[in-house]
């Protein structure tokens, strides 16, 4: 039986790599779920002027509300899951929490939207597999952006409305 960690945050693609997740718990057992959401750390600035323990609670907060989905949708399916929360850089952070659990995999959507969000993305996961030395199964995500289609007039060339 393995142990999976599901990074995630929020998104609806995230969601994604949860139900994935709870597929493949439908055909064979899975020894542990750890769902993690990596905060950024915010800048030395910004607690200047407010509190460290209100920063670190807001960041909390901000996690717990990222990863409210992916409870909700494996509360639903009946798994039992642990989840963590880690501050810094997102790529190391996830490596560092799988090594530090013991985690066989991680899976994690790959889909961010958009032209810019999807390399972003990408590069997030070349970045995890580069330094965690693990499987990392990529899922992509069932909500896709609608379609724009924009008027060609004869031509070939885009018609402004």
């Amino acid at each position: 039986m393995r142990k999976i960690l599901i990074p995630v945050d929020g998104s609806p693609q995230s969601d994604a790599a949860v139900r994935a997740v709870v597929a493949q718990a439908r055909r064979e057992p899975i020894a542990a779920i750890h769902l993690l959401n990596v905060q950024p750390v915010l800048g030395r600035y910004i607690t200047r002027f407010v509190d460290r323990a209100a920063v670190r609670g807001f960041l909390r907060d901000e996690s717990d509300r990222c990863l409210a989905g992916a409870r909700r949708i494996l509360d639903n399916a009946g798994l039992r899951y642990q989840q963590h929360f880690r501050l810094g850089r997102t790529a190391p952070a996830i490596a560092d929490t799988a090594e530090a659990l013991g985690v066989d995999e991680i899976v994690m959507s790959a889909e961010g939207g958009g032209l810019v969000g999807n390399l972003r993305m990408w590069l997030l996961v070349t970045a995890v597999r580069r330094q965690a030395n693990l499987p990392v199964l990529v899922v992509m995500g069932s909500e896709r952006e609608p379609r724009i289609d924009l008027p060609i007039d004869r031509w070939g060339s885009t018609v402004p409305r």
